[in-house]
């Protein structure tokens, strides 16, 4: 074996051991070393099932003889017998654990509640209540907004960018801190600092600190917002500028851990002004009604929303 292949295989050996510890996250470095050349995908795999084949000989042996293994001399087995076995004891279950293990996860949060999570890389995701987000092992620089709304905090990396999907729209770092809420029938973006890249409807947005981004329907509207108050609603506050109510009703029910019910004639009606969102129902709902000019009653464990009576 001439000394490059060696090397090769020297080199998709440690890979395939680095693959298989459950704690690996180089997984986009791993995935290019693959694709770089046709002869490392086919030294990784040739090595990952003479793996499989001797782990697979090695729990169906009987117990004396895997007792006996260890004082055995290394000079009679063949060496790519040893190569696997070595890499067997490595994997412990088997190469093929990294493909058995989920690569991808979901964190939620219940109505009324947040969370903030940190990345390996220092990120922060700050989630609101009723928020879902699926985070990908092989993808550790990609967070997917299922629903509802988070505030990301992005440690910056020219060479790796931080992504967030929103059903079909795809919001790339460019050194930022972001808030994004997924809508019933579409998102909202409001940058407090850096840069944010939109990718939707084949079309591509820059947003700069200050600058808000609603896409409803196909339909992008640019907004211009407060940056020191994007991430206002941590601390119980909703801050709004001609916003249509049937969007304050899905920030509200997160807020308050309750379905907030609008009656569909409210839907386009329009807000602007700041509301705290915490307190008991009986001194929240009166305050609620005032600002927003409307009724409303318990239903269930839900709020139900509806036009003032005329006086």
């Amino acid at each position: 074996m001439s000394q490059t292949n060696r090397l090769l295989e020297r080199e998709a050996l440690g890979w395939l051991v680095l693959v298989n510890d459950p704690g690996f996250a180089a997984w986009d470095e791993w995935e290019a070393w693959l694709v770089a050349d046709p002869s490392h995908a086919e030294a990784y795999w040739r090595l990952a099932a003479e793996e499989a084949d001797v782990s697979q000989a090695l729990r169906s042996a009987p117990e004396s003889l895997t007792t006996r293994a260890p004082k055995l001399r290394r000079t009679a087995p063949t060496r790519r017998f040893w190569i696997a076995a070595s890499v067997a004891a490595a994997a412990i279950a088997g190469v093929w654990i990294w493909q058995e293990r989920p690569r991808t996860w979901q964190v939620e949060t219940a109505p009324g509640e947040q969370r903030t999570l940190t990345l390996a890389d220092g990120t922060r995701l700050h989630l609101d209540g009723a928020t879902q987000v699926t985070l990908d092992h092989s993808r550790p620089r990609y967070a997917a907004l299922d629903q509802g709304r988070f505030l990301v905090e992005v440690v910056h990396d020219d060479r790796h960018p931080f992504s967030v999907v929103v059903g079909d729209a795809v919001l790339t770092d460019l050194g930022t801190a972001f808030d994004v809420t997924r809508l019933e029938d579409g998102l909202r973006v409001a940058v407090s600092e850096g840069l944010v890249r939109v990718d939707v409807e084949q079309e591509a947005v820059t947003l700069r600190p200050g600058d808000g981004l609603v896409v409803r329907q196909g339909q992008l509207t640019r907004r211009v917002v407060a940056a020191s108050e994007v991430d206002a609603w941590r601390d119980g506050r909703l801050v709004y500028d001609n916003e249509p109510y049937a969007a304050v009703a899905e920030d509200l029910a997160r807020a308050i851990g309750r379905p907030v019910r609008l009656a569909p004639d409210l839907a386009d009606r329009r807000f602007t002004g700041s509301m705290g969102v915490r307190g008991p129902d009986e001194a929240l709902r009166p305050r609620l009604e005032a600002l927003l000019g409307v009724a409303i009653s318990a239903d269930g464990d839900a709020w139900r929303v509806t036009a003032a009576p005329e006086p």
